[in-house]
Formats: C-alpha cells, sequence, structure tokens
C-alpha cells in the first residue's frame, strides 16, 4: 500500500487545483497529462506483473496479459497527448484530451481490450439458460447504450456516432464475464474499470461545452480520477493474484439487468425534472421502454421455467409416491400401501371390508432347487394370477418375501369365500420357468371381514393372519374364515 501513497496523496491535490482555479492553465494541462501517461503506464505494468504470478494454464493469464498490451496502447497514446499538449498547450485537443493520437490509442486500446474479454471462456449453458443469459445482457447493453447516446447528443460528428457504440460494446463484454459468474476479476474491480470508462466518456462528451464556458479543470478532473482508479484495478488484481479463488455457487439469478433498468429509469425522471421533454428526455423514455420490454420477456421465460419445474417436482413427486407404496419385483403395491388403505377403509361407516392374507406352500423348495431368479419368477407370475382373481377397484398387495394381501372393500354376501377359493384354484396351476421346467406353490389363505366404522386395522389382519395358519395346519391349498366374528370386535 506503501506504492499508492503518492498517487493517494497527489490525485485528489490535483483535482482541487483544477476545480478551484484556471490560474496557471499552461501548467493544469501539462500536469493532468502528465499524470494520466504516469497512470496508464502503470496499469500497464501491474497488469502485466499480475499475469505474471498466475499459472500458465489459468485463461485469467491470458486476460490479463492482453489487458496489458490495451493499457499499453493507452499509455503510448498518453504520452502522444502530453507531447501535443507540450507544444500547444491552449489547443481545444490539449484541453479536452481528444488529440488524434489519443482518440486513435483509445478506440485501438478498447477493441484489444473487449476481443480478449469477448473471447473470454464461459460455461456451457442449455438452451433455455443461454436465453435468459442473453435477455439480461441484452438488458444491460440497452441501457448503456441509452446513456451513451444521451451524453452526446447533440455533439455531432464522430464522438456522437461512436460513443453509444463503444458503450454498449463496454459493456456487454464486461457484464457477458459478470453474469456467466466466471469474470478474471473480483467484482469490485470488475466494477472500477467501466466506472472510470464512464467517467472518461463524459469527459469527453460534455468536453467542449467545458471549454467553452471557462471549466477545462473539470475535463482535468475527471480524466485524472479515471486513469487513477484504471491504475487502482490493476494494482490491486496483482496484489491478490495468487490468492486462490474459492468456488461460488451460480445463482439463479443477477440483479444487474434490474439495476440497468434502475440507472435508466433514474436517467429519465431527472431528465424530465430538469429538462423537461426534450430530445434527451425520448433516448431516456426509449431507454426504458426498450429494456422494460426485454424485462417482461425474461420474467416470462422464468415463468416457463417455473412452471416446468412445477411439473418436474410434480413427477418426481408421483414417482417418489409410486416407489414408497409400490413393490419394486412385482409392480403390486407394498405393506404400506395396503396398511393405509386398510386404515381408511374401516375408518368409513357402514360399508362391510374384506381382507385376505396368502401366504405360498412350498415356495422355499423352488428357491433352494432353481436359485433366487426362479423364486422371482414365481412371485411375479403369482401376482398376474392373484390380479386377475379380483376386480380392478380391489386392491392386491405384496407384504413381503413370499406373503400376499387383497382388499376388497364393500363385498357381496359369498364374496370373500369365492374369491378365495378362485385364488387357492389360480395359484395352484403350474409355474413354467425360464429354462422350461415347470414348478407348483400352493396358496394357504385366510380371510377376514369387519363391518364397524373405527375398527382397528390390526385387529383384522391378525384375524386373517390366525385363519391362513389354520389353512396351514389343515394341509395347505386351502383357505380358512377368521374363527370368530366375536374377534373383530
Amino acid at each position: 500500500m506503501n506504492r499508492l501513497k503518492l498517487p493517494v496523496v497527489v490525485v485528489p491535490a490535483l483535482c482541487g487545483w483544477y476545480l478551484s482555479t484556471t490560474a496557471g492553465l499552461r501548467f493544469q494541462v501539462l500536469s493532468c497529462w502528465l499524470a494520466v501517461a504516469l497512470f496508464a503506464s502503470g496499469m500497464s505494468y501491474h497488469s502485466f506483473r499480475a499475469a505474471r504470478r498466475m499459472e500458465r494454464a489459468d485463461p485469467r493469464r491470458r486476460f490479463w496479459t492482453v489487458l496489458g498490451l490495451g493499457a499499453g496502447i493507452f499509455a503510448a497514446g498518453e504520452w502522444a497527448q502530453l507531447a501535443g499538449a507540450v507544444v500547444a498547450p491552449y489547443s481545444l485537443a490539449s484541453l479536452t484530451g481528444t488529440g488524434v493520437a489519443r482518440t486513435v490509442a483509445l478506440l485501438l486500446g478498447s477493441a484489444v481490450i473487449t476481443l480478449v474479454v469477448l473471447t473470454y471462456p464461459i460455461p456451457h449453458r442449455s438452451a433455455r439458460e443461454r436465453l435468459c443469459y442473453l435477455l439480461d445482457l441484452a438488458t444491460v447493453v440497452v441501457a448503456a447504450g441509452s446513456y451513451g447516446l444521451y451524453w452526446t447528443m447533440g455533439d455531432g460528428g464522430l464522438t456522437q456516432a461512436l460513443a453509444p457504440v463503444m458503450a454498449m460494446l463496454a459493456a456487454f463484454a464486461v457484464a457477458r464475464l459478470f453474469l456467466a459468474g466466471v469474470a478474471p476479476f473480483r467484482w469490485h474491480i470488475g466494477t472500477i474499470g467501466p466506472l472510470a470508462a464512464g467517467v472518461e466518456a463524459v469527459s469527453r462528451a460534455l468536453g467542449p461545452q467545458l471549454v467553452h464556458a471557462g471549466r477545462p479543470g473539470v475535463i482535468f478532473a475527471m480524466t485524472v480520477c479515471s486513469h487513477a482508479l484504471l491504475m487502482f484495478a490493476a494494482w490491486e488484481q496483482r496484489r491478490s493474484a495468487t490468492v486462490s479463488r474459492s468456488p461460488r455457487a451460480r445463482r439463479p439469478f443477477s440483479l444487474l439487468p434490474y439495476v440497468a433498468l434502475l440507472a435508466t429509469f433514474v436517467l429519465l425522471v431527472v431528465t424530465l425534472a430538469v429538462r423537461g421533454l426534450d430530445p434527451r428526455a425520448w433516448i431516456a423514455v426509449a431507454g426504458v421502454a426498450a429494456i422494460t420490454g426485454i424485462v417482461v420477456a425474461r420474467q416470462l421465460t422464468a415463468f416457463v421455467d417455473n412452471a416446468a419445474l412445477l411439473r418436474q417436482r410434480d413427477a418426481l413427486t408421483e414417482r417418489l409416491h409410486t416407489m414408497a407404496f409400490t413393490d419394486s419385483l412385482t409392480g403390486l403395491g407394498n405393506r404400506a400401501l395396503f396398511l393405509d388403505r386398510v386404515g381408511a377403509a374401516l375408518r368409513r361407516d357402514g360399508d362391510p371390508v374384506g381382507v385376505l392374507l396368502i401366504d405360498l406352500d412350498d415356495f422355499k423348495p423352488v428357491n433352494d432347487s432353481y436359485g433366487h431368479a426362479a423364486g422371482d419368477a414365481v412371485l411375479t407370475q403369482t401376482a398376474g394370477r392373484l390380479l386377475s382373481a379380483v376386480r380392478a377397484e380391489d386392491l392386491v398387495a405384496r407384504l413381503g418375501g413370499d406373503e400376499f394381501a387383497v382388499l376388497i372393500e364393500d363385498p357381496l354376501p359369498g364374496r370373500l369365500e369365492e374369491v378365495a377359493d378362485r385364488i387357492v384354484r389360480a395359484v395352484g396351476e403350474p409355474c413354467r420357468l425360464a429354462g422350461g421346467d415347470l414348478v407348483r406353490v400352493r396358496a394357504s389363505v385366510g380371510v377376514a371381514s369387519a363391518s364397524r366404522a373405527g375398527q382397528d386395522a390390526s385387529v383384522v389382519l391378525n384375524a386373517a393372519d390366525e385363519a391362513m395358519y389354520e389353512a396351514k395346519v389343515s394341509g395347505k391349498g386351502a383357505f380358512r374364515l377368521a374363527a370368530s366374528p366375536a374377534a373383530l370386535r
């Protein structure tokens, strides 16, 4: 920081001198362009030194190397401007900084810097992300163009033609990196550069009027400050060049387009309050209208994105629900779904509820003899047979292992026994395995029912379970009704 003590002291002193008096104008002109030439040279020097402190594979190294080259071009123009000021200190070019060599150097250096910014690598984006990125970028560019055209309105010539173009190009280049989240500089450094460029642009645009008004010191102060800021930015980057960059999470939005809209709106309000509805105000009106349209388009895109995200959320919710309540092997409902549906059915008034628990007999020998793949095939075929034995509105579930269950709501008299008998006969049919072998399993079925609202589901399931074990004890391949309806009360 010690090396910046001199500029920190000199810049305020020079600006105070320039703004307070026009005495010694010749020395003001020469001191201004000498200071500017030194600052531009310092910017070039610190940019090159910052690049040298970065790894060769780091894309920031190329950026700051080219930035140092562009600053060197600026410096060459400033030294040429100083030489011209020595020869003709009171000329309009010396007073306003619009000498041919300086103007050409500024344009050439800006083109070099803009080129390296435009070619700086940015992350790959999806088509929708790229659209949002371009809309945000367009907002910033239009705001910059509005300001550029506003400040050069009525100047005529090359300045009026190039200023808005250069402002839009510079805004595009810098905003491109900020919005992409890969800027090769920290945000405060990236802010100083455009701010200094804006100050320089305003000083050039207002230069002739200030000279005619007898206030060339304002031009000198603005020019010296802008170049001092640029040198400080390069010095700060050099100082922090070796600091590792922590990865930043990409924000889903950027405030920069809204700042651009606000800045253009403020320009319109101030112009209407100070100048009324003059041609400059119409420039601000056009800028606000254009940016508002872009922002509306950006918001519509966001609405479409949000709708797509909501659809994805709903699809994911449905998929998670399916995964949570579906048996992955058979595609039937699982134990959680079955218990939930039984509990819901028992909470309804008046309607009887029937529960059938099915356990496969002789399933373990199939697994032991033919392997788990054969066992899975038997379970899958059994699931299909159970589905064909009941109505579409009845629920068939696999509770786990070789145990299945059926929920029948509001069954007619005799319906439960009929379904249980059909299940026993369907499951008892041979199952064909992948190798062509036939295996046979049988089903022991326990049947329980309840008709009183508020009945506990566990009581019904326990009764069905007891009936199923009675069927197993009696010789397998059969069904039994719950021993006593009183047990379900």
